[in-house]
């Protein structure tokens, strides 16, 4: 019997690799056939994107092979508004419903009508008004983020009811951090902590030959091409810039530390020109995940500048067991998952602190192989692999009702 995992997630799967990406893989390699649904556009998102037309034509694709056992599926046009008024949302959920029946059929129904197993993996709460469309097997909600917490076109309150009730109906949920299980306590009776992680192999492998003295790496790991003519001391930064990165903080920071070169890596979601127009200011926009360790390689520190408040309170950042796993200094402001690593991360509160722990960062050489051992320790242990592993301890051994199948005629 075909088991699959049908993922509901916010990110593309070509973009910033999340937990998805890296649970969905491993996901792929531990017995299920996965079926990613990407994010969908509604009816008005290419009149502020154009890209978003592309959505719309993956839709006509039908499933598309990506990887070994992973599928992609991007669902159909939607109506605008579904995070705001649950009756649209209701609407969109049985449409996008209609386009996984539909790919579900094509793909694994074989004449004899076998029929297979289906467990839904969500990281949305909109997901809960697709469930009465499907028998699934198991129903496993990942609450990676603080969603009613978000700013745009949402309704808060209907973005938690709707979360409420996905919890009560998933066999079981898990959550990235601390606040977001306290905050979520009495909505499962099987809920459990998972943080994020990171590939250390993949980011480890060149920190492990870091070099002496400025340039992390130089004379090793082959420069890439833009950081050449960016001198070091480099702060660099990894991922998404939007709203909920401190861009006025970074902004004085890098004003008051002109000799420092500030690297920003990742797409951009929010107002930075004042950043950007500074003279030691280098802005990359998105690279793809498997060059990200070359740049990391050649950053003196890494930057997590997130703001503080009821968003950012909940997220436990992958970038910070990337940074680890690279053996690279952390300078973060004080994001209370982040505060747990104090023993290797500098916390920054305020403007001054930030320029004095980069300051220190930079300058610190003494024992500096054993704070690199350190980190990396840290980033070995927290690695999406032994991750992967408690989930699928919880999904298989974990309480759910008892099996379910759906015949794909």
């Amino acid at each position: 019997m075909e088991k699959i995992m049908l993922a509901i997630s916010a990110g593309e799967w070509e973009g910033i690799q999340h937990r998805p990406h890296h649970f969905m893989r491993r996901s792929a390699k531990t017995g299920w056939t996965v079926i990613y649904l990407e994010p969908p556009a509604t009816l008005i998102a290419p009149l502020k994107n154009k890209q978003m037309l592309n959505r719309w034509r993956n839709w006509l694709k039908g499933l598309r092979h990506v990887e070994d056992g992973v599928y992609l599926l991007a669902p159909p046009p939607t109506l605008p508004f579904g995070n705001k008024i649950r009756v649209i949302n209701k609407i969109n959920q049985w449409w996008i419903a209609k386009t996984i029946k539909r790919a579900l059929k094509t793909k694994f129904s074989d004449g004899n009508q076998e029929p297979i197993q289906i467990d839904l993996y969500a990281f949305l709460p909109n997901a809960v008004d697709l469930l009465p469309y499907f028998n699934f097997r198991k129903v496993i909600y990942d609450c990676v983020d603080d969603h009613g917490a978000f700013t745009g076109l949402i309704n808060a309150d209907l973005v938690y009811q709707m979360e409420k009730e996905l919890m009560g109906r998933a066999d079981l949920s898990f959550a990235t951090a601390k606040q977001l299980m306290e905050d979520r306590k009495d909505w499962s009776k099987h809920f459990y902590l998972i943080p994020n992680g990171a590939e250390y192999e993949h980011f480890a492998r060149e920190g492990k030959a870091k070099g002496e003295g400025k340039g992390t790496n130089a004379g090793i790991v082959e420069i890439p091409e833009e950081l050449q003519q960016v001198p070091h001391p480099i702060v660099g930064f990894v991922g998404g810039i939007s709203d909920w990165i401190d861009i006025p903080l970074v902004t004085s920071v890098a004003k008051q530390m002109s000799e420092v070169s500030f690297v920003f890596i990742g797409p951009v979601a929010t107002n930075v020109d004042e950043l950007k127009q500074l003279p030691n200011v280098t802005m990359l926009g998105a690279k793809p995940y498997q060059q990200l360790p070359e740049y990391i390689a050649h950053f003196d520190t890494c930057l997590i500048p997130f703001k503080i408040n009821k968003l950012t309170e909940s997220v436990n950042p992958i970038k910070l067991f990337e940074y680890l796993s690279a053996g690279k200094p952390v300078v973060s402001t004080p994001l209370p998952e982040v505060v747990a690593y104090q023993e290797v991360v500098e916390i920054a509160g305020n403007e001054e602190e930030m320029i004095e722990a980069i300051r220190r960062t930079i300058q610190s050489s003494e024992k500096e192989k054993q704070r690199i051992e350190k980190r990396q320790e840290i980033g070995k242990a927290n690695s999406w692999d032994a991750r992967w592993q408690q989930a699928v301890k919880y999904i298989e051994e974990g309480q759910a009702e008892e099996n379910r199948t759906y015949v794909t005629s």
